[in-house]
């Protein structure tokens, strides 16, 4: 389900919406004099920061800043334990449908990801995205009944 799921999301929502010009603030915009994004010096290289999801007017930024703040293009997918498990199982399935699977063997564990066709642009190209799978235990290396254990009861 993971495959029609995430084609689904790409056919609903738009992920890159131009800047609304009427939510854009524009004395705050003349007048910054450091980046929103990383709080540097603005000099002569200030762009209009926005969110690509909404479109809405963030604040003055640097364009270098700017242009790493936009939607990524992959997906990612967090399972606990998933190299040292049944990953196998997943890139078996994986496997069974259009699209690249690569994988990085990591002592004999498997990190892997998969590019798949999540619609067409204006012009009829494919717009492919890549769901890259997260062993979410490299983060944080307990059971998950131990971390459960952390959240608040209420």
């Amino acid at each position: 389900m993971l495959e029609p799921d995430i084609k689904e999301i790409y056919k609903t929502v738009d992920f890159d919406k131009p800047l609304d010009e009427e939510s854009v603030d524009y004395d705050d915009f003349e007048n910054a004099t450091k980046c929103h994004i990383c709080e540097g010096e603005m000099v002569n290289d200030r762009v209009k920061g926005h969110c690509h999801l909404t479109g809405k007017y963030r604040g003055a930024a640097h364009r270098s800043c700017n242009l790493l703040f936009r939607v990524p293009k992959h997906i990612p997918v967090a399972m606990h334990n998933f190299a040292g498990y049944d990953a196998h199982l997943f890139i078996k399935a994986l496997g069974t449908t259009d699209g690249n699977i690569s994988c990085i063997p990591n002592n004999e564990k498997y990190v892997s990801s998969k590019r798949i066709t999540v619609g067409e642009d204006k012009d009829g190209e494919d717009i492919r995205r890549e769901i890259r799978f997260i062993d979410s235990y490299k983060f944080m290396s307990f059971s998950l009944a131990t971390l459960a254990k952390n959240l608040p009861s209420h």
